[in-house]
């Protein structure tokens, strides 16, 4: 496929972002379009912080970060949210490999899935509010952006769980090493326009570690990834970066 099919598919998959226009593509093609996701994680965090600036001056500094935050789950029609439940719903049934994908798969949302939700949420915005507000636009693009490059970790170093089935096994275990590097190429040319150098290579390296120890995890315990632990994936990197963008502002870590 053209390059620039490739770019518009990643924004129609990952957003709800109106692109009307049709493009052909085969199944075994999908995994080309993660290259593209961390840069549409970047536009995502974008609009939030646009939202964040538009509304700033007008309602308390929670609630403006607040509508950044639903901003970010309407551009993406709550896919990664509603998978970070989806797997908690699972993981924490108490029940075997098979039970816990059929519960994952459940579109009903259990009480372990509403607590962890609802603890993210909360979480994300408490950080978000205190974060200094030199610092609250860049977090609000780096978040969605480190959170997209870990969907092409997590999904470069494990196998799908079903099979192949799902809109996860579109990419679990066929991306290449080239994909994982332009995935990374593109976080980094977005990451170095919102901090220095070294911040960005600590971000990167924590993040990572542990979105790479989440995979392992829970790829033990349901043998592979899915579609929803792959959102799981990105929501835990998300709030992760919003932790330590917290830290650096008030001096206690990255400095």
């Amino acid at each position: 496929m053209e390059e620039i099919k490739v770019l518009i598919l990643s924004f129609q998959f990952m957003t709800r972002i109106p692109i009307n226009i049709q493009i052909n593509v085969d199944r075994n093609d999908f995994h080309k379009m993660v290259k593209y996701f961390p840069f549409v994680g970047g536009v995502v965090g974008a609009i939030a912080s646009l939202m964040f600036y538009a509304v700033k001056n007008i309602f308390p500094r929670e609630i403006a970060v607040t509508m950044a935050m639903v901003s970010l789950y309407i551009l993406t029609g709550a896919m990664h949210i509603d998978g970070f439940a989806d797997t908690f719903d699972g993981l924490f049934s108490n029940k075997g490999k098979d039970r816990m994908l059929e519960i994952m798969r459940d579109s009903r949302l259990g009480t372990n899935g509403v607590l962890a939700l609802v603890f993210l949420v909360i979480l994300k915005i408490l950080f978000l509010s205190h974060i200094k507000d030199n610092l609250i636009y860049s977090t609000l693009i780096l978040m969605p952006l480190f959170g997209r490059f870990s969907i092409i970790l997590a999904a470069y170093v494990s196998k799908s769980a079903r099979g192949g089935e799902g809109l996860g096994g579109l990419i679990i275990g066929k991306i290449s090493t080239v994909e994982l590097l332009l995935g990374f190429l593109f976080t980094s040319i977005v990451g170095f326009l919102f901090v220095q150098f070294t911040v960005f290579l600590k971000l990167l390296a924590v993040s990572s570690i542990i979105a790479y120890t989440i995979t392992k995890y829970i790829s033990l315990r349901i043998g592979g990834m899915t579609g929803d632990t792959l959102g799981a994936v990105n929501e835990f990197t998300e709030l992760v970066i919003a932790t330590l963008m917290y830290l650096m502002s008030i001096q206690k870590f990255l400095t």
